[in-house]
């Protein structure tokens, strides 16, 4: 036997305490496939250097199998500097084919029992298992042969690799890895077996929450945060999400992942027992198990999912006291309640996404109908989603607020009912949505036994201020509430509360106000209280009384008129309430209600008709003034002007100028000038309309004449529509001036809208007059000003005129597309163009016709028409340099 060959296997096998080293090519496979019959060379090659290497130090070879080595080691020191040596030899060689061999090795210290010329037992297993979990090009040791070589070998150090679990293995192994010079030192985590973790198979069944996932296993594995609770109303997911957020992070806790359900749990002080029953250990005797887990977990990496925290939330002092006690541990925590402790960092869970239209491939794209498809799926093999059934499906999602838990209630009542008689029946949400799966929870076999769940944990004087909060509808202000609720504590403790307890969500408006929202399914709870509620009435109408005072107030106030209709737009669903609490009561004989209904709806007409709302303003109009027949003639008259503006805007032309000769009529026995103004004004219009132009004009200008002799306010809009009449007859300066003079008024008072809209006329011209540059970039600008506002009728104007804009460019695809774009968003408002403005349209896209041919134009046409009124407005506002 030579000095560089190895003793033959089994030959004189060291006793007692024995250094074990297991080496093993990375990737032999795919080394075999690449190099072929070359791979036989490549393998005997790989075996001579590493047994020369092995004998120099005086290694024993106890087996080979196929590219792995088993040898053993009187000393440790010996076997850590002949693994550094062999990679160095490895790495120096020159392989063929600029072939890579990466050899994985690892070392651990024992004293193996020898039988029949081999090494029996666990330290032979724990070497192997040590070196599996390596990479190629690795030396990775035991805490055991670390121990003996600590301080040396000269010119080796090692790097702290920390616990980990190896495959069979009950104990973990510290494990540690030699670094020396010529070898590489940066390596992936190691190939360990997946810690201890109990989290149960059922989450990996996820359905979306894909960026959820992403943001919370981000958050917790954040170096400084220790504790998160996911927080939500009652069905919400929070329970999935975490537990596949948790699944998902396995690999970052060495020592185990524990799901501990806290739902059955009656008293706070029975916590630190909870997750002792998950985790394994015994509490001896009368120890405390708080202390039994703290020991346990002591210095390890554990991640604890603690679920449904909210019923003993006074036992969160467990959780303070293990943080403080294990500094590598980190809390997942689920609850309708913060846990309110020192770095607790809160992650709110909002509903599943909701469909933004109602084709069915935009609707297939929201994860609230992917459930409701998979659940229904499920309870009636073979439901899909079709083109028949996806507008229907996602307005049963949107009712539902997207919440899993309803969702998933209503989809297995697709097993007698069509989607159809699901929706018909969610009136009453709260009875349909029953009959949750005998294997779920309790409190998730209905909705309404899941928000009693929630309720159940409010104190009594915050049960009655949730009860009263149903009152709003949308929504609320801190100012509102303090208004309309009242009540004996501070509206904001309450409403903190209430917010704390997942109850109520609060958001910050454009504006930057706070409001407070209560999903719908949940406000249906509470309305159902306040409705048996005896103080009922009382509180509607002071909540009436509220928003009556608000939109006369924004209907009086002429400067910064943009953010007072933005906070009209904001309390609009509160306002309906107010209308419908108003005209029910009128309906009924109260007469004084009808009236205050009328003012009311007076009050919102402006917002109506510049938020391109004018179906919708007008039905409210109509009843008000059927419902309020003894109203002072100052207010009827008011009403009738208003009903015929939106009544003009739907093109209903002699309804409309019924309504505003009625009003004219009545404005003049009152002496109302600028009334009168204001209704020779809006005949104008309507004369155009019908292409009466010379009427349109004279009417106009004895409207201008009176704002003038009284200095009305509206000056600006009868200015514009004199600018109209002119550019209608051809007299582009004298239009131009008009409508110059009518924006400098709007931006004196502060009416952006007023100035956006003018500023379309002033891009007309430009238009007219060739200036195609300028033409688009003013409207471009009145368009970015009306998206804003809110006005989409207006906004649909603008992608009118940019289509002629386009058409004008040579770019005759984007023309129609943006024409059909326009078509689709004022089909979607019920307010077509006007027939003058049309016409011009029309005369605009004629070269775009021709050019395209009616099937290209067609084609175009129907690429803008499927676009949403966003994606419509995008378009319109790009730069105009391509199609």
């Amino acid at each position: 036997m030579t000095e560089t060959s190895l003793p033959p296997a089994g030959a004189d096998l060291p006793r007692g305490t024995v250094t074990l080293l297991f080496t093993d090519i990375e990737g032999s496979t795919k080394l075999l496939q690449k190099l072929g019959d070359d791979y036989a060379r490549v393998l005997t090659s790989h075996q001579e250097l590493l047994r020369g290497v092995f004998a120099r130090y005086g290694g024993h070879e106890v087996g080979t199998q196929g590219d792995a080595f088993f040898v053993a080691f009187s000393h440790a020191r010996d076997g850590a500097i002949a693994a550094v040596e062999a990679q160095r030899v490895l790495q120096a060689n020159q392989w063929p084919h600029g072939a890579e061999v990466l050899v994985r090795m690892g070392l651990h210290t024992g004293e193996p029992v020898v039988v029949d010329d081999d090494y029996v037992g666990l330290d032979v297993h724990r070497a192997a298992r040590i070196c599996g979990a390596a990479h190629g090009g690795q030396v990775v040791i035991s805490d055991a042969t670390w121990r003996l070589i600590e301080g040396g070998p000269d010119g080796v150090s090692v790097k702290d690799l920390g616990e980990h679990r190896l495959k069979d293995l009950e104990r973990a192994e510290h494990i540690w890895q030699l670094v020396a010079g010529g070898l590489r030192s940066e390596f992936p985590r190691l190939k360990s077996a997946p810690p201890p973790s109990n989290i149960p198979d059922r989450f990996d069944a996820l359905i979306g929450r894909r960026e959820e996932i992403e943001e919370l296993s981000a958050l917790l594995l954040k170096d400084d945060v220790r504790l998160v609770t996911v927080t939500g109303p009652g069905g919400t997911g929070k329970t999935r999400l975490s537990g596949a957020v948790a699944r998902s992070v396995v690999s970052h806790f060495g020592d185990g992942v524990f799901f501990v359900d806290l739902s059955s749990l009656q008293a706070p002080d029975l916590v630190s027992s909870q997750i002792a029953k998950e985790l394994p250990i015994f509490i001896e005797g009368d120890r405390a198990p708080v202390e039994a887990v703290a020991d346990y977990i002591s210095d390890k990496e554990v991640l604890l999912l603690l679920d449904n925290f909210e019923q003993v939330i006074e036992g969160a002092i467990t959780v303070a006291e293990l943080l403080q006690a294990c500094p590598r541990l980190t809390v997942l925590a689920t609850s309708r309640v913060i846990l309110s402790l020192r770095g607790e960092h809160e992650y709110p869970l909002a509903p599943l996404g909701l469909p933004e239209r109602s084709t069915r491939i935009e609707v297939a794209r929201s994860e609230a109908v992917q459930l409701f498809v998979e659940r229904a799926g499920g309870a009636r093999p073979g439901f899909a989603l079709t083109d028949e059934n996806a507008a229907t499906v996602a307005e049963i999602c949107r009712l539902l607020d997207g919440l899993p838990l309803a969702i998933e209630l209503a989809a297995a009542r697709i097993k007698l009912l069509s989607p159809e008689s699901i929706l018909e029946r969610l009136d009453d949400r709260l009875k349909l949505l029953t009959g949750g799966p005998r294997d779920s929870p309790l409190r998730h076999r209905g909705l309404r036994t899941t928000i009693d769940w929630s309720y159940d944990l409010l104190a009594p004087e915050i049960r009655d201020f949730f009860r009263d909060l149903a009152v709003f509808s949308g929504g609320t202000t801190l100012d509102a509430t303090e208004q309309v609720v009242g009540g004996e504590g501070d509206p904001l403790d309450a409403l903190a509360a209430l917010v704390n307890h997942s109850l109520v969500r609060q958001r910050e408006d454009p504006s930057g106000e706070i409001r407070f929202v209560m999903l719908q399914t949940i406000r249906d709870y509470a309305l159902e209280m306040l409705g048996q509620h005896p103080g009922y009435g009382e509180l509607q109408d002071r909540h009436a009384r509220y928003y009556l005072e608000l939109a006369e107030s924004a209907l009086r106030e002429t400067a910064e008129q943009a953010a007072t209709l933005a906070r009209v737009a904001a309390e609009h669903e509160n306002m309906r309430a107010a209308l419908t609490w108003w005209l029910r009561r009128a309906e009924h004989g109260h007469q004084a209600e009808g009236v205050l209904a009328l003012r009311l709806a007076s009050a919102l007409g402006r917002f109506w008709y510049r938020h391109g709302q004018a179906v919708e303003g007008a039905v409210w109009l109509e009843r008000a003034l059927t419902t309020a027949a003894e109203a002072p003639e100052e207010v009827r008259a008011g009403a009738v002007r208003l009903l015929g503006v939106l009544m003009e805007l739907q093109r209903r032309f002699e309804e409309a100028e019924e309504l505003f000769k009625e009003a004219l009529a009545s404005f003049r026995r009152q002496g109302d000038r600028a009334g009168e103004a204001a209704s020779l004004n809006s005949l104008g219009i309507v004369a155009r309309s019908r292409g009466d132009f010379a009427a349109a004009e004279e009417l106009t200008v004895a409207s201008v004449a009176i704002r003038r002799e009284i200095g009305d306010a509206e000056m600006s809009a009868a200015l514009s529509n004199l600018g109209i009449a002119y550019l209608d007859r051809g007299d582009a300066g004298g239009a131009e001036e008009l409508f110059r003079e009518a924006v400098k008024l709007d931006r004196e008072q502060g009416d952006d809208w007023g100035a956006a809209c003018t500023m379309i006329n002033i891009g007309v011209v430009q238009l007219e007059r060739a200036d195609v540059t300028g033409a688009r970039q003013t409207i471009q600008g009145a368009l970015e000003d009306l998206s804003r506002l809110g006005d989409l009728e207006a906004a649909a104007e603008c992608i009118e005129s940019l289509a002629g804009v386009a058409a004008r460019e040579g770019l005759m695809t984007r023309a129609a597309r943006l024409a059909g774009g326009a078509d689709a968003l004022r089909r979607n408002l019920g307010i077509p163009a006007a027939p003058p403005d049309k016409a011009r349209l029309e005369r605009w896209l004629e070269s775009a016709r021709t050019e395209l041919g009616e099937d290209g134009f067609a084609s175009a046409w129907a690429e803008g028409a499927e676009m949403t009124a966003d994606q419509a407005i995008n378009h319109a506002l790009e730069r105009s340099t391509s199609l």
